[in-house]
């Protein structure tokens, strides 16, 4: 598991190098699955969201092995004004904040790995 959080999070550092910084970029696995969503955000994402996402998942696909894509439900699209905040303001984790059994943006997850959120309004919470 270790090793998918690993490649998803150096990819992170590539796409924003190539496509332009997160707002969020964060890996979660929802209440009673089994497998991982990624989501994200980005202002460049908000531009063309079927292009970002032929995008993402072309890179996910190159970096990932297959058992590790099979670990992937798949990659989970938020418009970027959802989420405020400035550059300036946002966590920024290199191996991906761990937090377990909390609501992230309203959604129950066993587990999550947060590599960007903004830290304005940051909706997490330990799930009841």
């Amino acid at each position: 598991m270790r090793t998918l959080v690993n490649k998803l999070g150096q990819l992170r550092k590539v796409i924003g190098e190539q496509r332009g910084e997160f707002t969020l970029y964060a890996l979660v696995l929802p209440e009673d699955a089994i497998v991982w969503d990624m989501l994200v955000a980005a202002n460049w994402i908000d531009e063309d969201q079927s292009a970002a996402l032929q995008y993402l998942v072309k890179e996910v696909q190159n970096v990932l092995t297959e058992q590790e894509l099979l670990s992937l439900s798949g990659i989970l699209l938020f418009d970027s004004n959802q989420f405020t905040g400035d550059d300036s303001s946002s966590m920024d984790s290199e191996m991906g904040w761990e937090q377990n059994n909390i609501d992230f943006y309203g959604r129950h997850v066993q587990k999550a790995y947060v590599f960007v959120a903004p830290i304005e309004n940051f909706q997490i919470q330990a799930h009841q």
